[in-house]
């Protein structure tokens, strides 16, 4: 694996250790194959100060079956659940891999595991009201979307790009302020793309960006991210 980019961090942190590592499985992102789950895990088992948290993004990926599938939300959700099982599944043959030492390392959760905390209830409150409220942000969050889509959102109309939005509004408030999980803060986030999303993390993260929204959202743990491929 190469790394192209660091938010936040450096190589010498993290040859350090100073991290504890997260990997999110975006499910409508293709790069996250066997292999490169491989490639992944070894790096995070290798450089994480402690454990590494598999992050199943499941769940919200029924947004994408909703908006692109014309999907209920009831059946959405069924196959977003049923992707995270093949995931899961996947996860589990890798992690096996490992001698028993290693793999006692790896803590795993499914999105909705997350959703329960109450710095996630509280959080997603205010960036919501802030995406109703505010149309410069609602704009930022939307051409997020365009970039990380391109073509597949040509000719969507604009309530289905603010469902799409929903992902990312979704995301955000586990995203700014490091995963809290079991008593371990996860800080370190490598992924195969940064784009404006990571600039929006790091803007609110630093107050540079924002700033009323901000100092709204509490932020303690500043998240690390690199870009790997």
């Amino acid at each position: 694996m190469e790394i192209r980019g660091y938010l936040n961090c450096s190589k010498i942190r993290i040859k350090k250790k100073e991290f504890n590592i997260f990997i999110g499985i975006s499910l409508g992102n293709k790069y996250f194959s066997k292999g490169n789950l491989k490639k992944y895990f070894a790096w995070a088992i290798k450089n994480t100060k402690t454990n590494v948290l598999i992050i199943i993004a499941d769940s919200n990926h029924a947004i994408n079956y909703e908006v692109f599938n014309n999907y209920s939300t009831e059946k959405a959700l069924r196959h977003a659940l049923r992707d995270g099982d093949r995931i899961m599944e996947m996860i589990t043959e890798i992690i096996a891999e490992y001698p028993l030492e290693s793999q006692n390392m790896f803590k795993i959760c499914r999105w909705e595991e997350l959703r329960k905390s109450p710095y996630y209830q509280k959080n997603k409150q205010i960036i919501w009201k802030e995406f109703n409220e505010n149309l410069e942000f609602q704009n930022y969050v939307l051409n997020i979307v365009t970039e990380n889509l391109g073509n597949r959102i040509v000719g969507l109309a604009v309530l289905s790009r603010k469902k799409l939005a929903e992902y990312i509004l979704d995301e955000l408030p586990i995203m700014i302020n490091g995963v809290d999980y079991q008593g371990s803060v996860y800080n370190l986030y490598p992924y195969p793309g940064l784009s404006s999303y990571n600039t929006l993390i790091t803007g609110l993260q630093d107050k540079n960006i924002f700033q009323n929204l901000s100092n709204k959202l509490n932020i303690k743990n500043k998240i690390a991210m690199v870009e790997m491929l």
